[in-house]
């Protein structure tokens, strides 16, 4: 298989050692990538790597897209995004407060488009939108959604992904920016890009235990990060006539 390969090498562990605290890199190589595990304390990162060496000396195929065994990859619990999402919807529900709902199923609900396998039938984008952020992520609405809210999301249902093809890192990136551009093709501001990945993440770490993944694909993924601007506007500020005059003003105050 293309995602799989035997070509492996485990190398030395690096330690760097810090200022406050010490870290252990196990390092290794699966096929033509190399890959880097952090860990704090030694005998954690001994254990790791000697995972690694068991299954290579073992003759186990690694995949080149996780630099996991094959047998560390595989997901016990299969479940299609659709039916994950609404659960993920469900076991917020109760805890989160309202913005925060909104939160999670517009995330959720853009999540969604890239993780769709056809557009054979698709319904309308828009409709799509309101069905899974008005109903489908909504537990209280989710049973009373009308007809033709009905058929769409029978429709997305029937044609999501499963969870795990997440593991691809070129389907993970597709979704994060999904999740993270406006309509007009713009990214979203810094503090609501950080807020958004943030309810992705959690939501894989919820797949993680409903053993729909075996890690968090998003983990220490290395992606673009929003620059905030330094320079200040000057609209926001008084010229100088203007702060003379403030000035002048404070002076003539009788205190």
């Amino acid at each position: 298989m293309q995602d799989m390969t035997y070509d492996v090498r485990i190398y030395k562990t690096d330690v760097y050692k810090g200022a406050k605290v010490t870290t252990y890199y196990v390092r290794w190589k699966v096929g033509s990538k190399h890959w880097k595990e952090p860990y704090r304390v030694e005998a954690q990162a001994a254990s790791f790597e000697a995972q690694l060496r068991a299954a290579a000396s073992a003759g186990e195929a690694f995949d080149v897209r996780t630099g996991r065994p094959v047998s560390w990859c595989q997901a016990t619990n299969r479940m299609s995004w659709y039916s994950f999402a609404c659960a993920y919807a469900d076991v917020k529900w109760k805890d989160a407060s309202a913005k925060h709902r909104a939160d999670i199923a517009r995330v959720l609900m853009l999540a969604t488009f890239p993780m769709l396998s056809t557009n054979r039938g698709k319904p309308d984008d828009k409709a799509i939108r309101r069905a899974l952020t008005r109903w489908a992520f909504n537990t209280k609405q989710r049973p009373s959604g009308p007809a033709d809210v009905v058929e769409v999301l029978q429709w997305v249902s029937r044609n999501t992904r499963n969870v795990d093809t997440l593991r691809d890192e070129e389907m993970l990136r597709s979704v994060l920016d999904r999740i993270t551009t406006k309509q007009d093709g713009k990214r979203m501001a810094a503090v609501t890009t950080k807020k958004y990945r943030g309810i992705l993440h959690n939501a894989l770490e919820y797949a993680v235990v409903k053993k729909t993944l075996t890690e968090n694909p998003l983990t220490g993924l290395k992606w673009i990060r929003v620059k905030t601007s330094g320079e200040v506007d000057r609209r926001s500020v008084v010229n100088p006539n203007q702060g003379r005059a403030l000035l002048r003003a404070v002076r003539e105050q009788d205190w």
